[in-house]
């Protein structure tokens, strides 16, 4: 979060903007939160809170990438994050940790509850 965000919805929507290109119209739910700690090169250790939301866009098509936070995008099907396979099996996909891989699968777990109850 930044000082000037109302709220963490705002802070997730600015993010997803400036990373992105995508405009957020509705939050539609949070998908995890997790803790992680960083005291590397001797510094004092912080303690983040990560928290993900699923969120609508106004217009998948406009997807500009920052440049220093991401090289590649892809879309992927439930079926291709499991199998960690994408574009028809020629793109393995590569997770920081498993939690990030586990937060994805979480997201489609919701979605189809969601889809379920509707």
């Amino acid at each position: 979060m930044d000082d000037t965000d109302e709220t963490i919805l705002h802070a997730a929507a600015r993010e997803l903007k400036e990373e992105t290109g995508l405009t957020a119209t509705r939050a539609v739910r949070k998908v995890a939160q997790f803790t992680f700690s960083d005291g590397r090169r001797n510094r004092p250790t912080k303690t983040w809170l990560k928290l993900i939301f699923q969120f609508e866009v106004d217009n998948l098509d406009a997807i500009v990438l920052d440049p220093i936070e991401h090289q590649h995008f892809a879309w992927a099907s439930e079926d291709e994050v499991v199998n960690d396979l994408v574009a028809e099996g020629s793109v393995f996909l590569k997770y920081i940790s498993q939690e990030n891989k586990d937060v994805k699968l979480e997201a489609f777990k919701l979605q189809r509850a969601a889809a379920v109850s509707a």
